[in-house]
C-alpha cells in the first residue's frame, strides 16, 4: 500500500475543483451559491445532489451522501483511497511524490496487467471446455443443479479438463512463459521431479472477478465427493481471498443497492442470482473478514448474513455478526427451516417465501438476545440471572443509548430484573474493557483516521453538542482553528472522530498555516465518517459573540471530560464494592479521587450557570 506525503495530498485535492469533476459524472446546473443535480448514489427524479464551490464538498439531500472531491471519486468509482488519490493526481498530471519509485510502480503496474490478461484468457479457455463437447459432464452436471446457460455466461462459469497441462500449454500456446504462468496461480510446481502442471483438473471454474471486471482468480469445484471439494488461486499481485468476495462484480450493478446478501459458497451466490436475489455475494473459502466486511460497508450498509441452517452455518454466523458490526454495517440475520441452506430454500419454497424470511430476519442484537435466551432456563433464577448477565455483555456493545434502554426495559419486564442492576453490569463490563484498551492509540501514516475498532464512551448531550460546534467552527478558517486549539490544550475530545478532525487540523496549519473543510476530509478513509463530518459542517451555528461562544464550548467539553473521569472511577468503585475491596489504599485513593471530581464538576457547572 502506498504512503502519500500530506502535502501531496493536499495538493492533489486543491488542483481537483469538485465542480469540474463532479460534471464530469453528472449534469449539475448553477443554482443560488452552488450547483444542483440528479444523485449518482440513489434514483431520484427531484434534483438534490448539491456541490459548494467555495468549500468543495457535495451533499445529498435524498440520501445523505457527502464529502469531497475524494470521497466522490471513491464512492463513485469503487476505488480504495490509494487508487483515487493516483486517479486525481494523473487527471491534473500531477506526478506521483518524490521518494516514490515510479520506475518500480510502473513495473509493478506492468506485471499485474500482464497476470489480469492471463487470467482473462485461462477464463476464456476454461468456458470454451464448458460449452464443448469434452465439457458435456461438467455442462449436464450444472444443468442438473439448476444452473442455465444463461447464468453460466454471466457468471463466466468454465471447465477444467482432466489434464496436467490443459490451461498450461494453451498458454504457452499464446506466448506467456512457464514463470508467468504460475505467478498467475494457474498452475504448480513440483520442485522434486522439476515439473509444472495445472493446478484446476476435472473442476467446475468460477471466475473470480473485481467490480471493474478484472478477473483477480479462480475458485474450482469436483462434481462428485473427492477433495477438496473447493480449491482456489493462490494469494498473487492480483488475488487475495481475504480482501475479495465472489459475486460482487454483479451486485455493485444494483441500482440502488440497498443491501448485500453474504451466503457460505459460490452455488448459493448463483442460485440466488438466478431467483432475482443480485445483491448475493460469497466470502472465498476463509471464514468472513474484516477486510470483506469493510468491502462490502464501501457498497451498502445493510448486511444480510444468509449462512446455512446447520451447526456449522450458525458457528459461522455468530463469528460474521461482530465482524460486520465492525465495518460499521447494519446486520440481519436470516434464519432457515430444518437447517436448509439458501439453494434448498429458493428450490423447495421459491424466491417470495425466501422474501418473507428477509422481512422476518432479526437485528443483530435481537437474534443475539435470541440464541442467547434459548440458552438458558428463565423459569429459575439462576437462569434469568444468567441470561441477564450474558444480555449485559451483548448490550455493553451498543453505543446507541436510546436503542440500549429500549432492550434494557424489555428484558426488566420479561425477567423481573430492575434495569438499574443491569445498567451497573454494562457499566462494569465497559469498565474492565477500557481499562484493557488504555494506551492503544491511533497508528500513523496516511491511513491513521480509519475506523479501527467501536469505542464505548458515555457523553453528556451538552458536551457532545459543544464538540460538534467546535469541530464546526475549526474547519472555517484560520482563526477559530488557533482559538479552538489553543483552548483545547491539553484535552481530549470524547467523540474520536471530532479528535481526529483536531489532529488534522493541527497538522494543517503546521504544512501550510490554513485549513479547509474539504482539506481536512482529504485525510479520512472511511466514508461513513465523511458523511457525518459533512453533515456538521453544513449546520449553521447562531451565537452574537464568537469569542463567548467558543469559551462555553470548550467549559462544556472540559466538563465533559470530567464527568467521564468521574464515571470511570465510579465505575471501579463499585466493581471494588461488589468483589471484595482486595486493595484498601487503592480504595482510599478512588474515593478521594471521586470526591476532587465531584467538586470540579460542581464548581465548574456553578461557574458555567452564572456565566
Amino acid at each position: 500500500m502506498a504512503w502519500f506525503p500530506e502535502d501531496w495530498i493536499d495538493e492533489v485535492v486543491s488542483r481537483n475543483d469538485i465542480v469540474d469533476v463532479v460534471n464530469e459524472y453528472v449534469v449539475i446546473k448553477p443554482s443560488g451559491r452552488g450547483y444542483f443535480g440528479l444523485c449518482p448514489f440513489h434514483n431520484e427524479k427531484t434534483a438534490s445532489f448539491h456541490v459548494t464551490p467555495e468549500r468543495q464538498i457535495y451533499h445529498c439531500f435524498g440520501c445523505g451522501e457527502g464529502g469531497n472531491v475524494v470521497s466522490f471519486i471513491m464512492n463513485l468509482e469503487r476505488m480504495e483511497f490509494v487508487e483515487s488519490m493516483k486517479f486525481l493526481a494523473e487527471r491534473v498530471g500531477m506526478p506521483m511524490p518524490e521518494g516514490t519509485d515510479q520506475g518500480q510502480i510502473q513495473q509493478t503496474r506492468d506485471e499485474k496487467q500482464q497476470l489480469l490478461e492471463i487470467n482473462k484468457e485461462c477464463a476464456r479457455y476454461f468456458h470454451q471446455n464448458l460449452i464443448e463437447s469434452d465439457g458435456k459432464e461438467a455442462f449436464d452436471y450444472l444443468n442438473s443443479r439448476g444452473i442455465n446457460a444463461r447464468i453460466q455466461r454471466v457468471f463466466g462459469l468454465g471447465f477444467a479438463l482432466n489434464k496436467w497441462d490443459g490451461a498450461k500449454d494453451h498458454l504457452k500456446g499464446l506466448g506467456y512463459t512457464d514463470g508467468q504462468i504460475l505467478k498467475a496461480g494457474i498452475t504448480v510446481e513440483n520442485t522434486e521431479k522439476n515439473s509444472i502442471y495445472d493446478r484446476f483438473r476435472n473442476r467446475i471454474i468460477f471466475p473470480i472477478i473485481n467490480v471493474r471486471g478484472d478477473i483477480l482468480g479462480f475458485g474450482g469445484r469436483v462434481m462428485d465427493d473427492s477433495l477438496p471439494k473447493y480449491l482456489n488461486s493462490p494469494d498473487s499481485p492480483t488475488f487475495n481471498k481475504s480482501n475479495n468476495l465472489f459475486g460482487l462484480h454483479l451486485a455493485a450493478k444494483v441500482r440502488p443497492l440497498e443491501y448485500l446478501i453474504i451466503v457460505e459458497g459460490y452455488m448459493d451466490v448463483i442460485s440466488l442470482h438466478q431467483f432475482g436475489f443480485s445483491q448475493a455475494v460469497a466470502t472465498l473459502g476463509t471464514a468472513l473478514t474484516p477486510e470483506q466486511a469493510k468491502l462490502m460497508r464501501r457498497f451498502t450498509s445493510e448486511v444480510y448474513i444468509a449462512y446455512d441452517g446447520d451447526s456449522a452455518g450458525q458457528t459461522a454466523t455468530m463469528r460474521a455478526l461482530d465482524v460486520l458490526r465492525d465495518a460499521g454495517c447494519k446486520v440481519r440475520v436470516m434464519q432457515f427451516p430444518n437447517k436448509m441452506d439458501p439453494d434448498d430454500v429458493l428450490k423447495q419454497y421459491g424466491p417470495e417465501f425466501f422474501k418473507k424470511l428477509m422481512d422476518n430476519s432479526p437485528y443483530l442484537i435481537d437474534y443475539k438476545l435470541s440464541k442467547l435466551r434459548g440458552e438458558h432456563d428463565l423459569n429459575t433464577t439462576v437462569g434469568k440471572v444468567d441470561f441477564a448477565t450474558g444480555a449485559a455483555q451483548i448490550l455493553a456493545e451498543v453505543n446507541n443509548s436510546i436503542e440500549r434502554d429500549a432492550y434494557i426495559k424489555e428484558l426488566e419486564s420479561l425477567l423481573g430484573i430492575r434495569s438499574r442492576a443491569i445498567y451497573d453490569q454494562i457499566a462494569k463490563i465497559q469498565a474492565t474493557g477500557q481499562k484493557r484498551n488504555k494506551g492503544q492509540g491511533n497508528s500513523t501514516g496516511n491511513y491513521r483516521y480509519t475506523k479501527n475498532k467501536p469505542r464505548t464512551t458515555v457523553l453528556r448531550p451538552g458536551n457532545e453538542k459543544a464538540e460538534a460546534h467546535l469541530v464546526n467552527l475549526m474547519v472555517q478558517g484560520k482563526t477559530n482553528a488557533m482559538k479552538i486549539l489553543k483552548g483545547l490544550d491539553g484535552l481530549t475530545l470524547q467523540n474520536p472522530l471530532y479528535q481526529q478532525v483536531v489532529e488534522i487540523v493541527q497538522g494543517l496549519l503546521e504544512r501550510k498555516g490554513e485549513v479547509s473543510e474539504a482539506l481536512v476530509l482529504s485525510h479520512l478513509e472511511d466514508k461513513e465518517d465523511v458523511r457525518k463530518l459533512v453533515d456538521i459542517f453544513r449546520r449553521e451555528i447562531e451565537y452574537d459573540n464568537i469569542d463567548t461562544f467558543l469559551s462555553d464550548c470548550l467549559n462544556k467539553v472540559s466538563n465533559g471530560i470530567i464527568e467521564k473521569q468521574r464515571q470511570e472511577i465510579q465505575s471501579e468503585i463499585s466493581m471494588m464494592d461488589q468483589e471484595g475491596i482486595v486493595d484498601p489504599d487503592k480504595y482510599i485513593y478512588l474515593l478521594k479521587e471521586l470526591q476532587q471530581l465531584n467538586h470540579k464538576l460542581s464548581t465548574s457547572i456553578g461557574k458555567e450557570g452564572n456565566a
